[in-house]
């Protein structure tokens, strides 16, 4: 059974899901907005923007596949769920369901490693953006002791962390 690890944008899921084959990085941007008027553009590109048009399945899509996938790989990395992102419904489902998750997540000094990340991916300033307005809110949210937490420190990325914690070899 796979370990679910939700993590902030830019401590680099894409990176561990590409490098290793027993981890998939469960992009959330197909299952919770439909693909009109974003199919040409790349996945960096359609973060953030305002003019998408949501899944009528979301999030219980997203739910389904982490849950399929779980079987298939040791670490599953996820978006982070909270109600600013529309999505507080998959960490929720998880604790009703007794299904155990960790989060990953920089200390509150690490927002300058996150935007250079963001910037240097392509992401939009739109996104840029909404992350920043989201950083401090979902560190303190996310710090809080109810949650399994992984801690990726100043200038670390999501494998070093994940490496440390020995949920990678």
């Amino acid at each position: 059974m796979g370990k679910i690890i939700a993590a902030f944008a830019g401590v680099g899921k894409s990176y561990v899901g590409t490098k290793y084959s027993n981890v998939l990085d469960l992009e959330s941007t197909y299952f919770k907005w439909l693909e009109d008027g974003v199919a040409k553009l790349t996945e960096e590109e359609r973060k953030g923007k305002k003019d998408r048009v949501l899944n009528p399945m979301w999030p219980q899509n997203y739910i389904d596949e982490i849950l399929k996938q779980k079987d298939n790989y040791d670490i599953i990395l996820i978006q982070l769920s909270h109600k600013r992102l529309k999505n507080e419904q998959i960490f929720e489902y998880f604790d009703e369901h007794n299904i155990d998750y960790y989060v990953a997540r920089p200390n509150l000094s690490g927002w300058k490693y996150i935007e250079q990340r963001l910037r240097d991916r392509g992401n939009t300033e739109e996104f840029i953006g909404q992350v920043k307005d989201n950083f401090k809110i979902f560190i303190k949210e996310f710090s809080k002791s109810k949650y399994k937490q992984i801690i990726i420190y100043d200038g670390e990325f999501s494998e070093d962390a994940l490496l440390k914690e020995g949920f990678l070899c």
